[in-house]
């Protein structure tokens, strides 16, 4: 029976995280990276995609077993490829190639000119998939964790500024909107939207002589991001403001920093954060403001 290819359901999700899962910890074994966690949790973004983006999301299917699956998302003129894992088993048989067919086929029906991907630096056979489909790598990007026993002084409060919780208000979505557009070239009210209706997450305005300068978003495992900062703030202050907030969140705190983020890197090595994974954005063409943003994942940037 030939693998089928079609648009994912509702009961295909707890598939999909256990192909997730299956293939990062294989590509992590295989070099070398000994990860190992308590639990395997299903990924909330998957039902959301589902439910507000199902055009596109795909799975692969062999005699009624998903064994791959991809996750796209398009924002004004913007594919980004979020998920695309298949089972270690059918990995080098030309299901990837077939699913990001269908997911890129499904930025094009929409007239998206930019295409990009964030994956594991370390993995050869992914970054030459999307190279051959003409997306280059344009960033670096580091995971820095934080140990609490080895972290510096914190500071507790920033001068001059001030934080507000974010809500829902029209105003407060055009704010975001335009910082947005500033940093990374897009608009994106759908992730904003999954970030705010998480438990797990806090969003953060913080002002600057009178207007919105930064947001970013404190997770409740201590996940700074995303981050994004308008270019008259003062973003190594913005920084430790919300590294601030997020130490009172969680004890152990981590962030995605693109390695041209030399502000970022500087605070976060002098608070003692340490590289934990190195990613590595492709693109078929340059964006992003790279210096002022903080990614919050792989999958939603």
């Amino acid at each position: 029976m030939p693998i089928l290819y079609r648009p994912a359901r509702i009961d295909d999700i707890q598939a999909v995280s256990d192909i997730y899962w299956q293939s990062v910890l294989d590509v992590y074994r295989a070099h070398g990276f000994g990860y190992k966690r308590q639990v395997y949790p299903l990924n909330p973004s998957y039902a959301f995609t589902l439910q507000e983006e199902p055009d596109g999301f795909f799975v692969a299917e062999d005699a009624h077993k998903v064994i791959g699956a991809t996750i796209s998302w398009v924002r004004g003129h913007h594919w980004f490829l979020s998920h695309l894992f298949i089972m270690p088993p059918y990995q080098g048989q030309g299901v990837g190639k077939a699913l990001l067919g269908r997911a890129l086929a499904y930025g094009t029906s929409l007239k998206a000119g930019l295409r990009s991907v964030i994956t594991m630096a370390f993995n050869p056979a992914s970054i030459a998939l999307y190279m051959k489909n003409g997306m280059y790598p344009i960033e670096d990007i580091y995971l820095l964790s934080l140990d609490p026993d080895k972290a510096g002084h914190i500071p507790e409060s920033l001068t001059g500024t001030s934080c507000e919780g974010m809500g829902k208000s029209s105003s407060q979505h055009d704010e975001l909107s335009l910082i947005d557009e500033q940093v990374l070239g897009m608009s994106r009210s759908l992730h904003h939207r999954f970030f705010q209706e998480s438990k797990r997450a806090s969003g953060y305005l913080l002002r600057y002589k009178g207007r919105a300068a930064a947001y970013a978003y404190i997770w409740t495992d201590g996940r700074i991001g995303p981050v994004a900062a308008l270019p008259d703030a003062p973003y190594k202050d913005v920084l430790k403001a919300f590294i601030a907030l997020a130490r009172k969140a969680s004890p152990e705190l981590s962030m995605m920093v693109p390695g041209s983020n030399k502000i970022a890197l500087e605070v976060a090595f002098s608070l003692g954060f340490t590289i934990s994974m190195p990613y590595l954005l492709l693109s078929s063409q340059p964006f992003g403001a790279w210096d002022r943003y903080l990614f919050h994942s792989p999958g939603m940037m």
